[in-house]
This record gives C-alpha cells, structure tokens and sequence, in this order.
C-alpha cells in the first residue's frame, strides 16, 4: 500500500461520516497494522491533513482540509472581510499583504495580496511556518486562551522550542513572555530572526460567533524600512484591524 493509497483510504473514513478516529479506529476499520496506522495519521497531522486532540488523543479532519475545500466555495463572510482590510493596507503600502491561520503550531497562509513595490515578499497559499518565530504566528498565539496556548506547548515554561533563528525564543517561557507582549501592543512585530532578511507586522481577529480565528499581516524586505515606516505600518494595520474586530464585535478589540 501506497502512503497515498493509505491517505485517500483515511479520508474515506471521514466522508462516510466519521467526525473522530483513534489509530485503533482506523487500524481496525482498514484492517491495517497498528503501527502502519500510527505512523500514518502522524504524517496526515504533519502535513495538516488531520487535526488531534490533545486529551483524548483521537483524529479529526486537519485546516488544510477545510482550506481545500473552501477553496472551491466562496470565502467566509470572515475571509472577505479581512481581505478587504488588507487591500486597503496592501494598495497604501505597497506591501505584500497576507491572510492566515493557525494549525497547531503552525501558520498556514490562506490568501495573498501582492503590493506595487518592485521587491515583493512572495509566499504562495498553503505555505506553512512555525507559529513562534514570525511576527504571524505570535500575533495569532496572542488570541488563545491561556488554556489553548498549554494544549500547544504545554506548561513548563523551561520545556525547549526548536531553534527557528536568530533572536527567536529558545523555551516556551520565551515564546508566552513574547506572546504577551504581542496581546498588549496589539500587533506583533518581527524583523530578521526565523526569515533573515524579512520583516512583517501582524495582528488578529477572532470571530465571536465561530471561533475562526485569523492573522492579518503586512510584510517586507528589510531593507526596505526604517523604524519610523514600520511604526506607520505597525499604526495603519492596529488601525484597520481594530476596525475589523469591532466591526465583528470581537471583545479583544472592543476593550
């Protein structure tokens, strides 16, 4: 069997109306090794094709599904919504503008909007980033509960991070001293450590309704700004962000 053979058997499963499957489920119902399921719906949750819970430890479809399948329909009322934002922030900066989310710990780049600037930071739809070393990730960190951060990297603030570059946090103590300080300025803001060279501010909104929860983020060439134009970019995207976020009456931006 195929690891795509494996995949496309996996998803079977859930389109015939499975909402949650431990690997005894699957190994059971594909009449598959333990150890092949395992390793499999490990690779499927590596590359967000399925989600697991980290209490009872059993498998749900992953972002990228949902992505993939919204891809075919039209946006969210949310979707379309921010990407309204951030033309407007795009066509007045000259910047790449992005839309995102957060897969475990992971960023996941939903939309793109390419600025007029002749150097353009280009990552396509789909690209994926750890969570704690971009200003993205942070700024989407800083809307969780404390309860959901612990479910991501648990605890102990001593516990190590893998090294994403220079100046990124080495503990997760490191990262939520980070996180907080991104939830109290509003935006996150991250020039050259897990991507040298590139720099990008970034904030986010939760919709109160759904839980959806997204990252709005501008980004740029280092040597493209000083520290007065990112203070501008940094006071137009809290800016129209916060208009969002009232806009969706998300408590975050209404305090």
């Amino acid at each position: 069997m195929s690891i795509l053979d494996g995949v496309q058997r996996v998803l079977a499963l859930y389109a015939g109306g499975a909402a949650e499957l431990s690997f005894t489920d699957v190994a059971q119902r594909l009449a598959m090794p333990k150890s092949t399921a395992s390793r499999l719906l490990n690779q499927m949750q590596h590359y967000g094709l399925l989600d697991q819970d980290t209490v009872t430890r059993r498998y749900r479809p992953g972002a990228l599904l949902a992505q993939v399948a919204r891809a075919g329909q039209a946006a969210t009322p949310l979707d379309e919504a921010c990407r309204k934002v951030l033309a407007r922030l795009s066509d007045d900066s000259g910047l790449t503008a992005y839309l995102s989310t957060l897969n475990q710990r992971e960023t996941v780049v939903l939309q793109r909007l390419n600025g007029s600037h002749p150097v353009q930071v280009l990552s396509p739809p789909g690209s994926r980033r750890a969570a704690s070393g971009t200003a993205m990730g942070r700024a989407l960190l800083s809307r969780l509960t404390q309860d959901e951060f612990d479910a991501l990297y648990g605890a102990d603030p001593a516990r190590p991070l893998p090294m994403e570059g220079k100046d990124c946090p080495a503990t997760v103590g490191e990262l939520a001293q980070r996180v907080a300080q991104t939830r109290a300025d509003r935006c996150g803001i991250v020039i050259d450590q897990a991507m040298p060279g590139i720099g990008a501010v970034a904030a986010a909104v939760r919709d109160p309704g759904s839980g959806e929860l997204r990252g709005l983020c501008l980004s740029f060439v280092s040597f493209q700004v000083d520290a007065a134009r990112v203070a501008l970019l940094r006071e137009a995207l809290v800016r129209h962000v916060a208009a969002l976020g009232r806009e969706l009456n998300d408590p975050y931006w209404l305090a």
